[in-house]
């Protein structure tokens, strides 16, 4: 009887501490949630405050240089209507320190929108890569998924990229779900002919067929992030589309 009694109150206990550490971690989530947000907010005041229409040769725009006030990492801003997707860009020297850490230079679940770090001459750069977390509050790059649903495509074949130098509206031409055994993350192209290739490529992959007219003498943007329901470890979602200056 004792015994039973024991094994009773030891059940409670591993229960009820199950209980409090995924309360622990919920309330953490949520937190982090919120600040991640919060953050993100406070830049965004600042870089809609400042903008400037106009931009000046060879140097970094004014509304650009508000925000690296904030991190001298920002290297521009990113913006898809009717999603979340409204946030400014880092760049490290390597793709790993953003994956994990905000503006603020704080370790984050959710990261930062980023460049690929070998995106180097914003002007020669063929293929300019961003990466974001697919978050389950519908943030980062959650809202890419959207490009799934046909009429959701139709309604926005184009989003705003606004780097250090140029305002572009991007023409969107490849949406496709893939995986990480597809090379699509390419930015070496020596030849016009290997991008030409690489363009082929993409755009055989994507689920929509284009009347964006794209080729090896254009520069493209490619947004991806994690894709688990193609698959879990592997699966990835990208849009793909033409830089176009404004």
């Amino acid at each position: 009887m004792k015994m039973k009694s024991f094994l009773g109150k030891g059940l409670t206990l591993v229960v009820l501490v199950v209980f409090l550490f995924s309360g622990w971690k919920i309330g953490t989530e949520l937190y982090e949630n919120y600040h991640n947000r919060t953050i993100l907010g406070d830049a965004k005041a600042i870089y809609t405050k400042d903008v400037a229409t106009t931009n000046i040769n060879g140097e970094v725009r004014d509304e650009l240089k508000a925000l690296q006030k904030l991190n001298k990492d920002m290297v521009g801003w990113l913006t898809i209507a009717d999603t979340e997707i409204d946030y400014p860009i880092l760049q490290s020297t390597d793709n790993d320190y953003y994956l994990h850490h905000n503006y603020k230079n704080e370790k984050a679940r959710a990261g930062s929108i980023f460049k690929d770090y070998r995106n180097t001459n914003e002007f020669l750069d063929k293929n300019t890569i961003i990466y974001g977390h697919n978050m389950k509050d519908g943030s980062m790059f959650a809202d890419l998924r959207k490009y799934l649903d046909k009429d959701f495509f139709e309604a926005h074949p184009t989003f705003s990229y606004e780097s250090g130098l140029a305002n572009y509206e991007v023409e969107i031409f490849a949406v496709y779900e893939t995986t990480t055994d597809f090379y699509y993350i390419e930015t070496d192209f020596p030849e016009t002919t290997d991008f030409d290739a690489y363009l082929h490529k993409v755009k055989q992959q994507s689920i929509y067929k284009s009347n964006v007219s794209v080729s090896g003498k254009d520069r493209i943007i490619t947004l991806s992030t994690c894709d688990t329901e193609k698959d879990y470890e592997k699966g990835r979602m990208v849009i793909q589309g033409k830089l176009v200056a404004k």
